[in-house]
């Protein structure tokens, strides 16, 4: 291990971070996301409604600053009468994790077909759209926005409307009954071999040692401890429909409870989207799915898939 400290960054080069990189053309958010989910729209049962706008500083291809502006969509799809379960399906939380926004959209337009007689369905697609088209994990700032994630006082503003959206929409839907909650939700990530270089630039900016962990290979699930019941369906699932869960015996030097990592045994851990959602219902999770050789050359399905079955298992 190098024991030379780095010097941190300055303000300035986190001001500036964001918008020094460039938009990844088979990224393009308006041209790739952004149709699909303003399609859901003509489907019976489905409304797609603008929970919000974020604007990003950035540079075009002759490296001119300008202002680019996205819209933010969620997908609710049901009739969204009470007596049916409602479940929440994040992605996009970290814009470089690619598999989140495909499997929310695929999710959408296959399976929530047929589930929306017996649920009620929410969809977040891309909570990141600026950070996705870039593939980049952080937003303006160098801000990870799975560190952002709070009821109130958020910094980022993908937090401040994602926040604000979710208290909206219990409001809306159970009439400000706050005693009712959805019945679960999930949040979409994936651990690619780009995390050893954000590893190696977060140590640079922050003047940390940089020490690379073991890395695991597969799908887990972090869950809190009152939902293991529920994240075990979710990981059988995941094997049943052939795809490997993350066999090693510690997971980031916690324990590995057949593929699920317990939050109550992760140390202090705030401002997860995961801990957000939580406040509004009664079970919550997160994906993770990991192979150090996961790139954006990888084909879609190998990232999409696993995602699926880790769906499919929350509404069985």
């Amino acid at each position: 291990m190098n024991n030379n400290k780095t010097t941190p960054w300055t303000k300035a080069q986190f001001e500036n971070w964001y918008q020094q990189h460039p938009v990844i053309p088979s990224r393009d958010y308006k041209k790739t996301i952004e149709p699909r989910i303003v399609s859901l729209n003509e489907q019976p049962d489905y409304t797609v409604e603008n929970y919000g706008k974020v604007n990003y500083k950035t540079n075009d291809l002759n490296n001119t600053p300008l202002q680019t502006t996205h819209d933010l969509y969620r997908i609710l799809i049901g009739d969204f009468k009470q007596d049916k379960p409602c479940y929440i399906v994040i992605g996009g939380t970290h814009g470089y994790e690619k598999s989140g926004p495909l499997a929310c959209l695929k999710f959408a337009e296959e399976d929530a077909q047929k589930l929306k007689a017996s649920f009620n369905i929410i969809i977040y697609p891309c909570l990141s759209p600026g950070p996705y088209e870039k593939e980049l994990r952080f937003s303006e700032g160098r801000v990870d926005i799975n560190r952002d994630a709070f009821l109130e006082g958020a910094q980022t503003q993908e937090m401040q409307a994602f926040s604000a959206s979710l208290k909206e929409l219990h409001a809306r839907i159970f009439k400000d009954d706050l005693s009712q909650k959805f019945t679960a939700a999930i949040d979409l990530h994936e651990t690619p071999f780009m995390d050893i270089a954000i590893d190696k630039e977060s140590a640079q900016a922050g003047g940390e040692l940089f020490e690379l962990d073991i890395f695991p290979k597969g799908m887990f699930l972090i869950a809190f401890d009152e939902d293991q019941a529920l994240g075990n369906k979710i990981i059988q699932q995941v094997r049943a429909e052939g795809h490997h869960v993350v066999d090693d015996d510690t997971l980031y030097g916690s324990p590995n409870h057949n593929g699920i990592l317990l939050m109550s045994e992760m140390g202090e851990v705030t401002g997860r989207v995961r801990q957000l959602v939580k406040h509004y219902t009664t079970a919550s999770f997160t994906t993770e799915y990991c192979d150090e050789n996961l790139t954006d050359n990888t084909a879609d399905n190998e990232r999409v898939d696993p995602q699926m079955a880790a769906l499919r298992g929350m509404f069985l």
